[in-house]
């Protein structure tokens, strides 16, 4: 058996002596094979040929593809064109205008730079480039095809560049099955020229698919409208502007509010020196700048633009030159995370409420219109007499067209009345206690400011939510979420200024943990330590708690426990310490918090509201849902109709 599959493997003396002779590749199947790497798909022409139209100057572009690029390509700039004796040199291997000396290669300023992007485009396709100079009469048109060229041809043609590239991979059957779909290729066309134009706002820029216009974004000299208009009109007014520098780096751009948050990182462009990269770290960053914003799974909306010096990193270690090396990898994460952070905690955050857009004239019109001329008789008539509409409709209305006002509750009325002094209201199990510490203490002569003659107006309803007079609105604020915000930042700034003192228990409590859980206590006890949380261990498969802090006097203590172990048992590995912090103070703040249901006087409330202004993102519960929504007044005056 052994000598049969000896016999069947190839040797090297099986190997025909051709190909054991070191040899020169032709040029054609060298640039098949740096095609391989090069051109990846019809979006990797697309992308170098935008790049060369970049660094020509070009102020206007034009992208056409047909069949998802397989059939045609085709980028028109307006550039600074190419010399007429120096067409043909471009399609040659290795041969561009952008290095000169071995300096230039580790201080890359432009978007294009290998010198093999024409050449191996040429060398798996028909490739046309049209061209002319300003100081030249004419263009010239140059054809190539499996990278063999014919000689320039005069022709007309405006200003700049124009390069055509038909059948890709037509000499390359084996990579040509392997592309997508029509609409996915062209979903990564549209990707690439979408990210050349968030860079570049002063072009503008077109794109069209099988004859039919997909992306016109007109040149602007503003950088946050370029991003509305490319990516989403709904960011418009939802974008906050960065701009940071520190140890040589400068961070500009645009990072949406919580509330544009997203399920997908599908939002999330990052630039270095105007070139389109991916970084890990600096994503990760980003996430991190919002932790407590938005929720754990969402994925906030970023366009970032990093300015460094060409010698801090290296953009020639991929060959589609999409990923870079930093010297110092730290310096860029830091810079990042500081520029994010600064700007959200000098901006409001709180969400305007979404009302359902009132009905226009249009709408009216074209509602009538589809009413039969029946019930546009009885809707006209009921406008003018509302019996005819009871007695068509069978619809029972009050027996007099007067609407009786008299059963409208008065301030007098047993409803919340909107509260501005400082007597508590009467309440069933009113948990003033458990709000205890977290909030300020005060008597019955010194009333919060909230509470003095003048100030905002408020009530609760429905046990869950404060509805707050602000500036020309309401705030409408979700009472359990804004205080789980208020103890978690009173929690972080006592660990941060040193261990929270915890209050010894009468008797400890004793709860039960699986081997699982009890694997976790360790690595989490001198964390829970530094918030007043004393825990040792009972037994073989208990814990017993020995003391607590008063900030957390509302604590489930058996769940948070059992919680806290399953988390570190779950992500020991994984899971650092800044990030484990975070988790308890999270599970705490939210188990100890009032909630949807609590009672609160108004006191409670004006306290409540009062740690509100003093606290860090308060627009968001540590967990990232909204703790406050705004309804402007004008909203409600155009759903009434009074705009």
């Amino acid at each position: 058996m052994l000598s049969n599959m000896n016999a069947t493997e190839p040797t090297p003396s099986a190997v025909p002596a051709s190909r054991r002779i070191i040899h020169v590749l032709p040029d054609a199947l060298i640039n098949k094979i740096a095609a391989g790497e090069v051109v990846e798909r019809p979006a990797s022409v697309v992308k170098e040929l935008l790049d060369n139209a970049v660094d020509a100057g070009a102020t206007r572009l034009s992208v056409t593809i047909e069949n998802g690029g397989r059939t045609l390509i085709r980028v028109t700039d307006d550039g600074s064109g190419i010399a007429p004796d120096q067409v043909a040199l471009a399609l040659a291997r290795h041969a561009t205008s952008k290095i000169q000396t071995m300096d230039d290669l580790f201080a890359i300023q432009t978007m294009g730079f290998r010198g093999e992007a024409l050449a191996s485009i040429a060398g798996v396709s028909h490739t046309t480039i049209i061209t002319r100079r300003a100081q030249d009469d004419q263009a010239v048109r140059v054809v190539a095809q499996e990278s063999v060229m014919d000689a320039p041809i005069p022709c007309a043609a405006p200003v700049g560049t124009t390069i055509e590239v038909r059948d890709l991979f037509y000499c390359v059957p084996a990579r040509r099955k392997f592309l997508r779909g029509d609409s996915t290729e062209f979903g990564h066309i549209s990707e690439t020229v979408l990210r050349t134009a968030l860079a570049h706002p002063e072009i503008t820029f077109s794109l069209t698919h099988n004859g039919r216009s997909s992306l016109t974004l007109p040149a602007t000299t503003d950088a946050q409208a370029r991003v509305v208009t490319a990516l989403n009109k709904e960011l418009q007014g939802q974008l906050i502007a960065l701009d940071h520098a520190e140890t040589g780096i400068r961070v500009e751009g645009f990072v949406g509010k919580p509330a544009t948050a997203r399920a997908t990182a599908h939002y999330q462009y990052l630039f270095l020196n105007g070139r389109y990269i991916r970084d890990r770290s600096i994503f990760h960053a980003v996430k991190e700048s919002f932790r407590g914003l938005i929720e754990p799974q969402s994925q906030p909306v970023a366009v970032i633009f990093l300015h460094m010096p060409p010698t801090a990193f290296d953009v020639n270690v991929h060959p589609q030159k999409i990923e870079v090396r930093f010297r110092e990898p730290n310096l860029a994460y830091r810079a990042v995370l500081a520029a994010i952070r600064e700007r959200l905690l000098a901006s409001d955050l709180t969400p305007p409420m979404r009302l359902p857009s009132a009905p226009t004239p249009e709408a009216a019109q074209e509602f009538m219109a589809h009413q039969t001329q029946e019930r546009r008789q009885v809707i006209a008539e009921f406008f003018r007499d509302p019996q005819p509409l009871q007695q068509s409709l069978d619809v029972p209305l009050p027996q007099s067209a007067q609407y009786d006002l008299g059963n409208i509750p008065t301030a007098n009325s047993s409803i919340p009345a909107m509260a501005d002094d400082s007597e508590p209201r009467s309440a069933t199990n009113s948990s003033a206690a458990t709000i205890s510490s977290a909030l300020p203490a005060w008597g019955a002569t010194s009333p919060p400011a909230f509470a003095t003659a003048g100030a905002p107006k408020f009530m609760q309803f429905h046990n869950s939510f404060i509805v707050v007079e602000d500036g020309d609105g309401l705030l409408v604020i979700d009472q359990h979420a804004l205080h789980e915000r208020v103890i978690y930042e009173s929690l972080l700034a006592r660990v941060r200024a040193g261990a929270i003192a915890g209050q010894r228990l009468l008797l400890p409590v004793v709860v039960s943990v699986s081997r699982h859980q009890l694997a976790g206590l360790d690595r989490v006890r001198p964390l829970l330590a530094s918030l007043g949380i004393e825990i040792t261990q009972f037994d073989a498969s208990s814990v017993a708690v020995q003391s607590l802090p008063g900030l957390l006097s509302r604590l489930n203590t058996m769940d948070f426990v059992k919680e806290i172990l399953d988390k570190v048992a779950e992500e020991s590995t994984g899971i650092t310490d800044e990030e484990l912090l975070h988790e308890v103070l999270d599970m705490a703040a939210c188990k100890a918090a009032i909630k949807a249901g609590d009672p609160l006087t108004n006191q409670e409330i004006a306290a409540l509201l009062a740690r509100r202004q003093e606290v860090e993102r308060s627009s968001n519960c540590p967990h990232g849902r909204p703790t406050t929504i705004r309804l402007d007044r004008r909203d409600l005056e155009k759903q009434f109709k009074r705009r």
